[in-house]
């Protein structure tokens, strides 16, 4: 939510695109089409070649005449001057000159220099590769190799941070400004990023989501770092935030047929899409608790309250909730606040863990425990599963924020399907509870009007059967 913030306030730039044709549109011009339109940023296209590929790996590359490349260049020039540059495949020698001599000076130029795809096949000629170090990476403001192609560059066999450090200083001792190489590729269970600028270093540790290689990642790196600068945005701040641009990109990945993950810089579009959803579902969810009957009895002394995440959530602030939770008036529950995102703590922990392991899952309501209730979500045959509070280890009852997500943690431990409802039996000060999921506010709220429903038909099983 908060980069979706961010971005709101930007007036458009513009910003020229070079690079090739991918027709799975996961890397290439139309990734950098749509990063740079997520960015504000209005794009201008330049291509350089086909590359025939997919996503299990590249098969050919077709290079683009001399003249047609030129040709492209002339009329975006003569129609707009681009407030930043990002270089990705230029393939060719001939394509590398006259990019030297004919790009505007005065735009800041990203260079991501593409030597191989993923798969390990050539994507520039050997002396398309000379003239790269000596035309292209004196004219840039920042050049983003990875530790493959920083390894061809610096001629230093890049294997650590030291050696990754040691590369970036000899690529910027070529003329580059700032050097980002980046450590996506390495085998380790973190990607480190370094970058040099300045004569200073900045080392940057990233999970890594996903064990599958990607197809596309790099190209999204590049051209929000050079959407940033056209926005005016200083180099560090501008590797920060493309970085996590990136995170995005990465956590709404998809994937066709073939081995790779595709990186999608349009995730917090998505997400911007999904909160409309999400505000409109749980307003549906909260006009549908606020007329059932019966729901006062299932009240806990906290009160109630239902939330829902935006898809692929990464913290409380993807997570929306009731301000004041609901509580009865006049036999029938009543919001006391607004909807609103961040709107509940304790909920929200408990949905993040569930959603981590099954991100179908995004929405939970509370609700009273009693042994009647159990029974009911039991004939209801509902999935259940729950967490004892008194096995909770010191550190984390200390910890803020962490004792629920330590319990859905004990509770799904060894599951292998979603649980419907997760209880616990409390603790000294911690009434006992039990929450119950769903796929969105509407479908929890619809569970609990059954459970409601079967409460009665046991009622009056019991009534009937004492009589």
């Amino acid at each position: 939510m908060q980069d979706i913030r961010k971005l709101a306030p930007l007036e458009p730039k513009y910003a020229l695109a070079i690079g090739g044709l991918d027709p799975i549109a996961g890397a290439g011009l139309y990734s950098d089409v749509k990063t740079f339109s997520m960015m504000k940023v209005l794009p201008l296209a330049l291509a350089t070649c086909l590359v025939i590929e997919n996503s299990n790996g590249v098969k050919g590359v077709v290079p683009f005449a001399h003249e047609l490349v030129r040709l492209q260049l002339k009329e975006i020039l003569e129609d707009c001057t681009p407030q930043a540059i990002k270089i990705g495949l230029v393939y060719s020698s001939d394509v590398i000159e006259l990019l030297a001599r004919e790009l505007p000076k005065g735009s800041p130029v990203v260079l991501d220099p593409i030597l191989k795809s993923w798969d390990g096949k050539d994507l520039i000629t050997v002396e398309g590769l000379k003239l790269l170090v000596e035309l292209l990476i004196p004219r840039s403001t920042v050049v983003t190799p990875n530790i493959l192609e920083a390894s061809v560059l610096s001629g230093i066999d890049v294997r650590d941070v030291d050696s990754a450090k040691e590369a970036a200083r000899k690529i910027a001792d070529m003329g580059a400004k700032c050097v980002v190489v980046k450590g996506g590729h390495t085998p380790s269970q973190k990607a480190v990023d370094v970058l040099f600028y300045q004569g200073e270093f900045l080392v940057v540790e990233k999970e890594r989501l996903f064990e599958e290689p990607f197809h596309g990642l790099g190209c999204v790196f590049a051209a929000s770092f050079t959407a940033l600068l056209a926005h005016g945005v200083e180099v560090l701040e501008a590797f920060v935030q493309a970085s996590r641009f990136v995170a995005h990109a990465m956590r709404g990945s998809y994937k066709l047929k073939g081995r790779a993950r595709i990186a999608n810089p349009l995730e917090l579009y998505y997400k911007s899409l999904d909160v409309v959803r999400v505000i409109d579902n749980m307003n549906k969810a909260l006009e549908l608790v606020e007329s059932m009957k019966g729901l006062g009895e299932l009240t806990p002394e906290v009160g109630v309250n239902i939330v829902m995440c935006l898809k692929n959530p990464e913290s409380l602030e993807d997570v929306c909730g009731i301000e004041g939770r609901l509580r009865p008036v006049r036999g029938f529950l009543r919001a006391q606040g607004q909807i609103k995102f961040g709107g509940s703590r304790h909920l929200g922990n408990m949905l993040l863990e569930v959603n981590k392991r099954w991100p179908s899952i995004r929405a939970c309501m509370n609700i009273k425990y009693s042994e009647d209730v159990l029974k009911a979500l039991k004939e209801l045959g509902l999935r259940i599963s729950s967490f004892d509070r008194a096995k909770e280890p010191l550190e984390v009852k200390l910890k803020e924020g962490m004792s629920l997500r330590w319990g859905v943690q004990e509770a799904i431990k060894g599951l292998t399907e979603e649980p419907d409802a997760i209880y616990d039996l409390g603790d000294l000060g911690k009434e006992p509870m039990i929450r119950v999921f769903g796929r969105d506010a509407l479908d929890v709220v619809r569970k609990v009007e059954l459970i409601v429903s079967k409460l009665r038909e046991l009622s009056s099983s019991q009534k009937a059967s004492r009589g």
